[in-house]
């Protein structure tokens, strides 16, 4: 069973870290969702759900996220955990708590 600590989320070796995710641009397209949920056992950063929403929904979102050389969302996409671009934290590294929001912002280049 779950049970709350005295600031609402969730504890025990059980728990489970429920994280909504917000996709804008053609990020929204590419994942075919506007909104979700993921949950996750135990601890969790922003790498972490990074990777999971492209083993979740493949590599068409993949493609558009990830920087084909570095490997990374950062070149692509605006991250914000609750607000906060997560650059202004601790990166792909930054913490996730339990009812956190990450919103992905697509970011368009020229050529």
């Amino acid at each position: 069973m779950l049970r709350k600590d005295e600031t609402g989320h969730r504890e025990g070796r059980d728990r489970m870290i429920l994280v909504r995710v917000k996709m804008r641009g053609t990020l929204e397209e590419a994942s075919g969702r506007r909104e979700g949920e993921l949950a996750f056992p135990g601890d969790v950063d922003v790498g972490r759900v990074v990777q999971r929403l492209i083993d979740d929904h493949g590599e068409g979102l993949g493609k558009r996220l990830l920087d084909p050389v570095l490997r990374s969302p950062l070149p692509n996409a605006l991250i914000l955990l609750n607000g906060v671009e997560i650059n202004n934290l601790e990166g792909l590294r930054t913490a996730v708590g339990d009812g956190d929001i990450l919103t992905f912002l697509s970011i368009t280049h020229g050529g």
